[in-house]
């Protein structure tokens, strides 16, 4: 894919952006967790979350542990990966490490929190939690242990990853040592449409946003096919039900949670685009050993797009020519 490091380019990106921009309500916040993002963590003892893998369909157990080395560990089936992008595969719409699939949910979370984990599934896949990350946060409570301090992180110099009408733009931390998203989407119809978010992303508020669902947005009929399958208590072959995705279409949300409704708009699908954006951030970050700050502008940044920007700034030598920088 296309790398771009002319700021020419780069403001040619930024300047086709929707001229509209939301921001999470300034109670979308949950400080219960005591983060220091110049530390990194591990959980104190193992912890166990329950689900229905998602590409099985199966009751699978999911054990969480403290981190065993210098990166993260998945394991499935007797076989351990480190969390390295290189070991990633394009399969079904999801970050997939060797077998295991749809990490992107638990790895969110680790860049939110600069948590190192150790997790081992009974099944490939990960659930689709009915609160997404919610369970995580839940054996994390009361459960954390600093690792110790690390350094903020950011690029040397602005570049662009770009692909059909999507792109993904790092640019350098500008002095406030935040990290800051400006994702934007595109779907038809009014519930969605043309929307566009822009947050600092911190443990508070991923904290507060972690239990937003995947999105299931259908069309027209379709989702109104799909509201009577769930009222019916779901898919046979895979485990969709009405709480474990927000289902909508061009014109409403069937199933909306009244936690992301604030001023008439409900916010859970850009929350949970958020989340899904956020995963890949985790590979630079074990990479590099710190915690990512800067800007991040994204459109049309699927899971597969993820991978390969995880590909590229991790790759040290492709990746020499912009760099990244200690702060």
């Amino acid at each position: 894919m296309p790398i771009h490091t002319t700021l020419q380019t780069i403001s040619e990106l930024k300047n086709t952006r929707f001229p509209e921009i939301d921001q999470f309500p300034n109670h979308f916040l949950d400080d219960r967790f005591p983060i220091d993002v110049q530390n990194s963590y591990t959980v104190q003892k193992e912890f166990s979350v329950i689900g229905v893998s998602t590409l099985e369909n199966q009751s699978s157990t999911i054990r969480v542990k403290p981190s065993s080395g210098s990166f993260s560990k998945f394991s499935y089936a007797q076989k351990t990966l480190e969390l390295r992008p290189e070991y990633c595969i394009k399969g079904n719409h999801n970050i997939q490490l060797g077998e295991i699939k749809i990490i992107e949910h638990p790895i969110a979370l680790q860049s939110a929190f600069g948590l190192y984990l150790d997790f081992e599934l009974e099944k490939s896949s990960f659930p689709t939690f009915d609160f997404c990350d919610q369970v995580y946060l839940d054996g994390l409570d009361n459960n954390l242990q600093k690792i110790g301090e690390v350094p903020l992180i950011t690029v040397a110099r602005p570049f662009a990853m770009s692909w059909e009408k999507g792109y993904c733009i790092l640019e350098p931390d500008e002095g406030d040592r935040k990290l800051i998203l400006d994702h934007q989407v595109s779907y038809p119809g009014t519930t969605v449409g043309n929307s566009r978010i822009r947050t600092e992303m911190t443990p508070e508020i991923f904290s507060f946003i972690a239990s937003a669902r995947t999105t299931a947005f259908r069309p027209g009929e379709e989702a109104e096919k799909f509201y009577q399958i769930g009222l019916a208590g779901g898919l046979k072959d895979y485990p969709f039900t009405l709480e474990n995705v927000i289902l909508l279409n061009e014109e409403k949300i069937f199933n909306p949670r009244e936690k992301f409704a604030h001023e008439g708009k409900n916010y859970e699908f850009l929350a949970h685009e958020l989340i899904d954006i956020l995963a890949w951030i985790r590979f630079l970050e074990e990479e590099y050993k710190g915690r990512f700050v800067g800007n991040m502008t994204t459109f049309l940044f699927d899971h597969h797009k993820q991978i390969d920007i995880a590909q590229f700034v991790c790759d040290r030598n492709r990746f020499s020519e912009i760099g990244m920088r200690i702060l």
